[in-house]
């Protein structure tokens, strides 16, 4: 886990295992765009975050080569988020996952990821 881009974040990890992960982040000043809301950025970075945990957490390692995410509510300054990514089918390659950011047990935004691998072991063994 790379644990600067986690601290960047500001993020608490909830849980991950092969599959399947669960972030949490607070809305801060620095994350805000021009209108005072989340920006964008910031939930897709949430939520790519959440994506590496769950498709590398089996040790294989795993790019992803596409996200695209549709937002639906705004989030503000001190709004808590929980990102979450699942697999959802694919291959020894390619795999497709779902990916979301929930406030107040609500989805504020959700899109798809695919993600790909050589099936390279992660540390190179």
């Amino acid at each position: 886990m790379n644990d600067r881009f986690r601290k960047f974040l500001d993020a608490k990890v909830l849980e991950y295992r092969p599959g399947f992960a669960k972030i949490e982040g607070v809305v801060e000043e620095e994350f805000t765009n021009i209108h005072g809301s989340a920006h964008g950025g910031y939930l897709i970075a949430l939520s790519d975050f959440a994506l590496s945990l769950a498709a590398n957490s089996d040790g294989i390692k795993r790019f992803a080569v596409s996200i695209s995410m549709n937002f639906y509510t705004p989030a503000f300054v001190g709004d808590k988020l929980i990102a979450e990514a699942k697999l959802v089918g694919g291959g020894k390659r390619i795999s497709f996952y779902e990916i979301s950011v929930i406030k107040d047990d609500k989805i504020i935004a959700k899109g798809e990821a695919i993600v790909y691998s050589r099936g390279e072991r992660i540390g190179g063994s």
